[in-house]
């Protein structure tokens, strides 16, 4: 995660965080909640019709867990920029996507 990106994973936390307290956010929060679950579940699906994903998957399974790991993912890269890297990230990435493929 370069720092450009590392900056814009600290505002989303720091935004999520605040939606929590802030009812006004609240909505908000939960669109962009959304609207990443939805660009998470269409990668999946146009994977699963091109034949890449192993057979049988879950995708509102798979797609919840691939978001969990990306936000797991992000928290440690923002929390814990020394001691998780760029490398690191994408191998983790990898293995996972590694684990649904066909």
């Amino acid at each position: 995660m370069d720092a450009g990106r590392r900056e814009e994973s600290a505002l989303w936390l720091s935004f999520v965080t605040a939606a929590r307290t802030r009812p006004e956010l609240r909505s908000r929060a939960a669109e962009v909640q959304a609207g990443l679950d939805e660009l998470i579940q269409r990668v999946l699906t146009e994977a699963e019709r091109s034949g890449a994903l192993a057979p049988g998957l879950d995708l509102a399974v798979e797609t919840r867990r691939l978001s969990a790991l990306l936000d797991g993912l992000t928290l440690q890269a923002v929390q814990h920029p020394d001691l998780v890297g760029p490398g690191e990230l994408r191998a983790v990435l990898r293995r996972h996507l590694d684990t649904l493929a066909g």
